[in-house]
């Protein structure tokens, strides 16, 4: 089920549960964010984060995504949406998300 939680800057922001294959997503046309709660909940129960914390690193990468332009290539794009989530909440967490996504790939 997804919920809507906050606007911002004429983007909505929702959580929902999905598989862990990503974080969180940006959808352009519905200018709308979404915030995986399964990783949220499995770096809190794995690594003991706040799921404030760590959402605020989901939703600042995601932030990056809905500023880019058409211009920007996409390796850069993920690259300052990594940086963005680590000035947000610090590379431990950023790297506790990105092993529990790991996990869905392999």
């Amino acid at each position: 089920m997804s919920r809507p939680i906050a606007s911002v800057s004429d983007v909505t922001i929702h959580e929902a549960y999905w598989a862990p294959v990503s974080a969180g997503e940006y959808d352009r046309r519905g200018r709308t964010v979404s915030v995986n709660l399964t990783v949220v909940d499995a770096v809190q129960a794995r690594h003991g984060h706040e799921p404030s914390l760590i959402t605020a690193a989901i939703l600042a990468h995601e932030r990056v995504h809905v500023d880019a332009t058409r211009n920007d290539l996409p390796h850069e794009e993920e690259r300052r949406a990594r940086e963005a989530a680590i000035a947000a909440a610090g590379i431990e967490v950023v790297t506790h998300i990105e092993q529990v996504l790991a996990e869905a790939w392999t």
